[in-house]
């Protein structure tokens, strides 16, 4: 195993992988960062629970999409494409055993998208502290659990991919029906889901009721997705407040409830929806399992 991990990594490391991942990761940093700076230029001051309320509503829907597809293709042709070029038989006669193999493997790819995640952290807490945010230790905290929920989405994406790439000896294959998948979990069955969703809501529910049934049908339906699960997630990085509010209108004064969102970190969203962070790591060692128990059994010829 621990030959296959240094392999992988150092391949990661020559290759485009580990700057692909990154490059996506600051193309999506640097728009908000530019957001976050205009906002304080304008005259305004903003706290670093304002502004990480900003990055996490902008970081989270964009980088599942990009990373979640990176991720998955990168798995869907790690070791279906090595059979083709007939590497992967070179490797094995070295006396190295395949689940050796493939576990190193994935740990290298693992810990090169990791490398990406923390310089992707590095470049948020530099951005936030260039445009006057006081990077007290709940930003520095935040901004770092941020970033591994992303991590653990790369994860399961790669190891989903990998299962792909075990059963069906074609790359090209693979990557054509792992972009399929990826738009099937990310995009089709999540509108299923939230129309069921909203035909079962009661009427006049408030807003902190709406995510917390949006959780629940996320959590049961979609438990194998998870750009679901972060969605779930990240939607508790804020609660309601429920406010009443009265104002003045033609026919006398009306009184009615608003929902005001207030702050409480990623730190929080994980202690609240721990079940979703399982998932997480359930899903992706079920994936693996899978995609291990199918390489050790498959023909290589």
């Amino acid at each position: 195993m621990w030959w296959g991990f240094k392999l992988e990594l150092k391949k990661g490391m020559r290759t485009k992988k580990l700057w692909a991942v990154l490059l996506i990761m600051l193309l999506l940093y640097i728009p908000v960062i530019y957001l976050l700076k205009q906002g304080i230029g304008s005259g305004g001051e903003m706290s670093g629970e304002a502004a990480m309320a900003i990055m996490i509503q902008f970081i989270t829907g964009m980088s599942m999409f990009f990373l979640g597809i990176v991720a998955i293709v990168m798995g869907a042709t790690s070791v279906n494409k090595e059979i083709e070029e007939g590497t992967i038989r070179v490797v094995l006669s070295k006396k190295i055993s395949r689940l050796s193999y493939v576990l190193g493997k994935f740990s290298g790819q693992s810990v090169v998208f990791f490398g990406a995640v923390l310089l992707a952290v590095a470049v948020a807490l530099g951005g936030l502290a260039y445009v006057g945010v006081d990077l007290t230790g709940s930003v520095v905290s935040d901004v770092l659990l941020l970033n591994l929920v992303l991590f653990m989405v790369m994860v399961e994406f790669l190891a989903l991919g990998y299962i792909l790439s075990t059963f069906l000896k074609s790359s090209g294959s693979a990557l054509g029906v792992a972009l399929v998948l990826f738009f099937i979990i990310y995009l089709v069955i999540p509108i299923f889901v939230q129309y069921e969703m909203y035909t079962h809501a009661p009427s006049g529910i408030s807003e902190g009721g709406l995510r917390d049934l949006k959780a629940d049908y996320y959590t049961k339906y979609i438990f194998y997705s998870p750009t679901a699960q972060v969605e779930v997630i990240t939607s508790y990085v804020s609660d309601y407040k429920e406010v009443k509010k009265t104002v003045d209108t033609p026919n006398g004064k009306v009184t009615y409830t608003k929902s005001i969102p207030t702050y409480n970190g990623v730190g929080h969203a994980i202690r609240t929806r721990w079940v979703n962070v399982l998932l997480l790591f359930l899903m992706s060692a079920a994936y693996l399992a899978l995609a291990v128990a199918r390489f050790v059994r498959m023909d290589l010829r």
